[in-house]
This record gives structure tokens, sequence and C-alpha cells, in this order.
């Protein structure tokens, strides 16, 4: 616990000593948690729908009470709808319940499996080549992928996350349903870099699903959504389905308000305006909309007399398109569009999809025929969905073989070689942005001397991991596995997540890690502010006590660390409130970011100063002693905290 308070809390309790903001929902990493399932139980079965009915009753109760989630929606198919019913509230203040047929919600990112469904469909008309160079049907729109690589970027890439995109948000996001420009003008201004080969790793990205609904368009004679509506929501019969902002007036009463959850109390929160839909963001549906979406899956292509894909491209879809480990196929990869969710032993393909206040998951069991879709109004959702999930696998579909309990022989030296910071992929390399990423998305493993490995995270519990066999180790008291990849020199360089198959976590040098991110952000922030008291209580103390007056010198050099000090600290406190209020500042940065944007040159321009003005202090005898060398170490400070700002890209140095 000790290791995770600091990892989570150091930075941010030093410079929230200097102001006092609200905690404002931002961007997350899906954060996958595991409930219990190291008991052997004998299987339920789904053939008893009242029996299934009071067990799903008692477990959403159960969810929304302890996870502060005020509504939710459920459908469950088995062979057809075995169960679609809603749960709590969709507008607190009236009271207005959730009914599944009737509410909507927003899902996120789950919506990009009908991007995808969509993409496949132009496979099948023969407009699109899975195997093919993007920029072949880019020809005629504003958008290009640079050709950083040699081997160009392909629709297989963008359908398994493995294009070698960094993350961008910037774009995706905006204030004023009004503001919405075409979706080719907002992907072509914000092209992310390509900061690996295409097909080296997995690393999730939202622009390479919107761009690849772009590319969709292109050579189609409708828009996204248009295609979409047409192709997919009509066949299926999805009437309160829509990508429209706002929505539609016959739908807009229906809409369930997103929540947070504070002091015991819930408040409503505007929908968020999203920009690109095929992501995902901006798809707004009911429960039993998504049941006729995951019953067209489950039927390969076919719901009722319509059909929106064939067999065989079905199967293609839910089968593995990307192996993230040769050497532990167990271990979930990428299917095409669908994320690998096994547990149990199960085949589990699917999505979960996350906005500031929504969170939702499709799961599909396709060998048993059967289908889950959950949608929570409030980020507890987060969470619960996992544990939703783990529950019903567990009660229907039970691991048969025995957990590991006790590392074997040899495991504590193998786990120090493992021990080390891995931040994940899904990472911006060129804006501040970065800052979501390393602070939300990075692992710290440690070892134990027993031979466990512990993994700690921003907003996740510390969990236990041990040993199945070298490199791989399973989660204790849960399903979740660790899978690490090593160099020629047996050197642990990547570590994977089984219950999270879109994403790589790369190693990191030691003064990339949090540690040393943290100790030299906070070391910075106490010799910052040991010079502002200098600063001001210097007059008052030699008013006081007598003393020399300094010469111009010795106060200009003082003024100067004293403008740097203040400079640092505001740059600091700046980007932390943007990075606390992420999507605002995605959708239209603020006056305070802008200026921060321009004062930390001025800062790092003042700390070139400072160096200089600590040689003069040496040279010409400024102050005394121990004053100089004070002066010496808050000026080297200020260079680490310029270096580590410029590791995190508040600083694009």
């Amino acid at each position: 616990m000790k290791h995770r308070s600091i990892h989570t809390a150091v930075v941010l309790v030093l410079v929230l000593t200097l102001v006092s903001t609200p905690a404002i929902a931002t961007a997350a990493t899906p954060t996958v948690r595991s409930v219990d399932s190291t008991e052997q139980v004998d299987p339920a079965d789904l053939s008893d729908p009242d029996e299934f009915e009071r067990w799903l009753d008692e477990t959403m109760a159960d969810q929304l009470e302890r996870h502060h989630v005020p509504g939710a929606a459920v459908v469950v198919n088995d062979g057809d709808v075995l169960l679609a019913k809603g749960y709590g509230y969709a507008d607190v203040e009236s009271q207005r319940p959730v009914v599944a047929n009737e509410t909507v919600f927003s899902i996120g990112s789950t919506g990009k499996l009908v991007t995808w469904t969509a993409v496949m469909q132009g496979v099948e008309d023969d407009r699109l080549d899975l195997d093919r160079d993007v920029n072949d049907y880019l020809i005629d729109s504003a958008v290009t992928v640079p050709d950083t690589y040699a081997e160009p970027v392909t629709l297989a890439h963008l359908g398994t996350h493995s294009a070698g995109f960094e993350d961008v948000f910037a774009g995706m996001v905006t204030d004023d349903p009004d503001e919405i420009r075409p979706m080719e003008e907002i992907l072509a201004e914000h092209q992310p870099a390509r900061v690996r080969p295409p097909g080296e790793f997995v690393a999730y990205s939202n622009y390479g699903t919107a761009l690849a609904g772009h590319v969709l368009a292109e050579q189609s004679d409708a828009t996204f959504t248009e295609y979409v509506d047409e192709r997919i929501f009509t066949p299926l019969g999805m009437d309160d389905t829509t990508y429209a902002q706002p929505l539609p007036d016959e739908l807009e009463p229906r809409r369930a308000i997103g929540y947070t959850s504070q002091n015991g109390e819930y408040r409503g929160h505007d929908p968020v305006i999203w920009t690109l839909p095929p992501e995902g963001g901006s798809l707004r549906t009911t429960a039993t909309d998504m049941g006729r979406f995951m019953l067209a899956h489950l039927n390969e292509g076919a719901y009722g007399s319509e059909r929106v894909l064939e067999a065989e491209t079905v199967r293609e879809m839910h089968s593995r398109q990307f192996t993230k480990s040769e050497a532990v196929p167990e271990l979930n990869g990428m299917a095409f569009g669908f994320i690998e969710m096994d547990r149990n032993g199960e085949t589990i393909v699917g999505h979960w999809g996350d906005t500031p206040r929504f969170k939702s998951l499709l799961a599909l069991y396709p060998e048993r025929d059967t289908g889950l879709f959950v949608v929570y109004n409030s980020p507890g959702g987060g969470p619960a969905r996992f544990e939703l999930l783990q529950a019903f696998t567990d009660r229907y579909y039970p691991r048969s073989d025995t957990p590991i309990v006790e590392p074997p022989n040899g495991a504590a030296d193998r786990a120090r070689e493992l021990a080390g910071d891995y931040r994940s992929l899904t990472v911006s390399e060129s804006s501040w942005e970065r800052v979501l990423g390393v602070m939300t998305r990075t692992y710290t493993v440690r070892a134990t001397d027993e031979g466990y490995l512990t993994t700690s995270r921003l907003g996740e519990p510390t969990r236990r991991w041990v040993e199945r066999r070298p490199g791989v180790y399973e989660e204790v008291g849960g399903s979740d596995m660790l899978v690490f990849r090593v160099d020629e020199d047996d050197r642990a360089t990547h570590m994977f997540r089984h219950a999270f198959g879109p994403a790589t976590y790369e190693r990191v040098p030691w003064y990339e890690s949090l540690t040393v991110l943290q100790a030299v952000l906070g070391a910075g922030v106490v010799a910052f502010l040991s010079v502002l008291l200098l600063w001001l209580g210097g007059p008052v103390w030699r008013r006081w006590r007598g003393g020399t007056v300094p010469s111009d010198r010795e106060r200009a050099a003082r003024w100067l660390l004293g403008v740097v000090s203040l400079c640092w600290l505001a740059v600091l406190v700046i980007f932390l409130l943007a990075w606390i209020n992420f999507n605002a500042e995605a959708a239209s940065p603020s006056l305070a970011l802008r200026a921060g944007k321009v004062l930390r040159w001025g800062a790092l321009a003042g700390t070139i100063g400072a160096v200089v003005a600590t040689g003069f202090a040496w040279r010409d005898g400024y102050w005394t002693r121990p004053a100089r060398l004070h002066y010496s170490a808050v000026t080297a400070l200020a260079l680490l905290f310029a270096w580590q700002l410029s590791l995190l890209r508040v600083l694009p140095l």
C-alpha cells in the first residue's frame, strides 16, 4: 500500500496543496478487475429463465449499490433473447426508470463493432481489401497516412489495432454540436504520428477505427452514418439507434442521463459531443437494439429474414487475427474488430466502451450461442461490467482447472528480473496528452521475497500474481494472466495482460519510471516553494535582524530564480488541471492551457539564465556559501524538472 500511495498521490498532493479543484471525470484506460474465481463450482443452467432472472436481479442490485450507479440495462441472448431488463433509474430527479427497450444509452467504443461489421460488408462487396494500403482508398481525400515505414498501413492493421499510431484524443470531442466538422477535416488535421511499424504490436487506437470508417465512406455513395443506417440498423430493426447529436426529438425524452456520485449524491451531466462517429462515442442505442446486433453475429450474420454478413465473414471476424505471444497461445489477442475476452477456457469475443459517464460491455460466446450486453450510466460501471462478465462466466461456464497458489522453486529470482515499470503503447508521443498515458496506463511491477509479483496502477488496487511457468503469471484469486516477452539477453521488454487484449506494455528505462518522475517533480515543488519563501521573506528578515544589502546583481539573480520557480509551479499546476479536465481541454483548450504552453518556454529560458547566474554567484562570491549551495541545488532541480516535463511532452523538446 505504501508504494501504491506514492504512485497515485505524491505529485497531486504536492500541487493540490496550492490549489483546490473539483475532481472531474477524465478519459481513462479501461480497468479490468476480476472477481475471485478460485472456487470450483457446478455450472448453473441457462435453460431456466426464472432462476437466471432471480440471479441477475440480485447481482445487479448489489452492483448498483456497491459501485454507486443509478441505472443499468442488460440483455442476455441464448439462441434467442433470454432476458432484456432495466435496473435503477435513467433520470434520478424524475425517478424515470431504465427500460431495456426504451432507454437510450451512450455505449462508447462498444459501437466500434458496428464500424467493423460495416467494413467487412465492404470487403464482401469487393470495394475493400483488408491487405491493401489504405492510401489506395484515399486518393480523393485530404487524409493520407504518411509513409514513415516501408510497410503500408492496411485495414487488417486497423482492425487489430496494430497500425502503429501514437495515441491522440484531440479533435474527438467538441463543445457544441453545431461545431462538428466533416470527418475528413478532423482526421486530416489531427493525424497521429506513426511510431512503430505496422503489425508489430497491438496498441488501441480510436483514430484507426475512425480512419477505417472514413475509408469505407470514401468507397461508398453515402456518408458513414448514412451507410450504417441503411446497411445495418435498418435490416436489424435497430430503430432506436443513432449517431445524431443532439438526439432526435423522439429519442431525447428517453435518454439516460450520465451521472457521477459525490458524497452519496448523484450529479447529472450534459452529454459529451463526439466528432468521429466510427470510433463509437456518439452512438446512442437501447439494450434491446444491441441484443438484435448480438443475435445477428451469433446467427452467423442473419437476423430473421435479413442478412448483414455471410457466415464465413462472421467466423473470420470472431477468429484470432493477431497473436500477441506465439509462446503463450492461450493469451488473449485480437480478432477482427472484436477483442478476445476468453475466461475459464471459454471462447469469448466482444468489446467494451467508455465515455466519461457511461460504461458498456458486449460479450459473445460463439461456441455457446450466448451473448451478454450491459450498460451503466455512471463511472462505477467500469469495474462492475467486468465483474458481471466474470460472475456470469463462473456461474454458467466455470473453470475446470485448479488455480496455482504457491510459487514454484526459483520463482523469486525470476520475479526480480521482471520488476520495473511497464507503460502502455497507447500513449501520445508528441503532445502533452502523453501525461494521461504515463500517469494512468503505467504498471509498476514488483517482486516479493516469496516469488510473487505485484502490480499497481493509478486507480487500481494492488494485485498479486503467481508464476504458472517462466514469464507467465496467474492472478491470485482471479482469472487474469500476465505474460512477459524477453529479448535475446533474456531481459523482459514487454508485458501483456490476458484480460486486456488490445494493449501492449513496454518496459521503460529507469529514468522514465514513475518513482523517478514523482521524486523529481516532488523535490522540484519543495525547492521552488523554498525559493519563494526566501524571496518574499528575505527583505523582512534583513529589516528585523539587519544585514548587508544585496548588490543589484545578487538581487537580479534571486529575482530570476524566484520567477523561474513561480513559472515552473504554474506550468505544473496548469497541466495537472488540464489532465484532470482532460475531456473539456480536448474539446476546447482553456485560456490557462494556452497560457501554459507559452509559459513553459519562458520557464525554460529562465532556467538557462539561472544556470548562468549560478556561475556568476560562485565566481563573484554572492551571498553566503549555504545560500550559494541552495541556489545551485534549486537550479539543478529546475533542469531536472524541465527534463522530466520533456519526457511527458509537457515541454516538447
